[in-house]
């Protein structure tokens, strides 16, 4: 019982991260580099004691990695959210034709349809 749901949980996440897994990467390593980079100047500081530029930076940090995140879904999100949107349209349009004829044409056409209570005091 356990053995199929680890194996349906694992479809599930390889399904869900194979169209991000490239752009996941990318992130991830953009974050790391951020952080080194942060990281190494902070060192620098302790070094040489000038900490006028520090709170700024750190603030620089946080928003580097908001930007690389921001392109992150941008770039990778939407092109995923697209292509559902696009296949989802093509599988409404395969199952329910709107140009053929089904026999409604003619009450699509009329601007107002009637009850069933008008068409009563219409026949009387």
């Amino acid at each position: 019982m356990y053995n199929w749901l680890k194996i349906g949980a694992l479809i599930a996440t390889g399904r869900f991260l194979k169209p991000r897994f490239k752009g996941l990467v990318l992130l991830i390593a953009f974050w790391f580099l951020m952080s080194f980079l942060h990281g190494e100047y902070r060192d620098y500081v302790e070094l040489s004691g000038d900490t006028a530029h520090l709170i700024s930076m750190a603030l620089g940090k946080i928003a580097f990695y908001i930007l690389g995140f921001l392109v992150y879904v941008f770039t990778v999100e939407k092109k995923i959210l697209n292509r559902t949107q696009k296949d989802i349209e093509q599988t409404l349009e395969k199952n329910n034709p709107s140009h053929g004829d089904d026999g409604f044409d003619f009450l699509r056409q009329k601007k107002k349809l009637r009850s069933p209570a008008e068409q009563l005091l219409k026949k009387e």
